[in-house]
């Protein structure tokens, strides 16, 4: 008994760990904000919006029911200085394959190219969401104004898959 107990407490030690990938979408022209999430599920997925390595909104992205597309929305962190019960941002999520809408182009006339994805109205809402935080996000300092004008422009423009991240970029070929 003491053989078979040793044998399966070697063998558990020594066989490797089937860890979660993880997905990264970077923003194109601010490399220091990454959307990270986890590849658990395929449908829908969560994860946070990085800034230097530091989550400062939640992100979820997946597939809606019923008519084709794909949504996204980011929330404020829970029990962050920022956080109420309230979406900051959701709408449709955006691809781009080289030149070409990932939903709209035919078949017949797809390229390959470079797989973007872009959040219409998150820039906007941003904007908006940081007018209502008064005092609570100081935007005086200049590390913070840096962190902030880089959200917005991030918000703005493309963010590019990683290898991993292309089956969350659910419209692409």
């Amino acid at each position: 008994m003491r053989r078979y107990l040793l044998a399966s407490l070697i063998f558990s030690f020594f066989s490797p760990v089937k860890a979660d990938e993880t997905c990264l979408f970077i923003s194109q022209y601010e490399p220091d904000l990454k959307i990270e999430v986890s590849t658990k599920e395929v449908a829908k997925t969560q994860g946070y919006i990085k800034y230097k390595d530091s989550p400062v909104f939640r992100f979820s992205t997946g597939i809606r029911n019923g008519y084709v597309g794909q949504y996204f929305s980011v929330d404020p962190i829970p029990n962050s200085l920022a956080y109420k019960e309230r979406n900051m941002v959701s709408g449709s999520v955006l691809t781009i394959i080289g030149d070409q809408s990932g939903t709209g182009t035919p078949k017949t006339e797809r390229k390959q190219g470079l797989n973007k994805v872009f959040f219409p109205n998150f820039g906007l809402n941003y904007y908006y969401f940081l007018s209502t935080q008064g005092n609570k996000l100081d935007g005086s300092s200049k590390s913070n104004k840096q962190k902030i004008n880089s959200i917005l422009n991030a918000a703005e423009g493309f963010w590019i898959p990683s290898e991993i991240c292309k089956k969350y970029v659910l419209y692409g070929w």
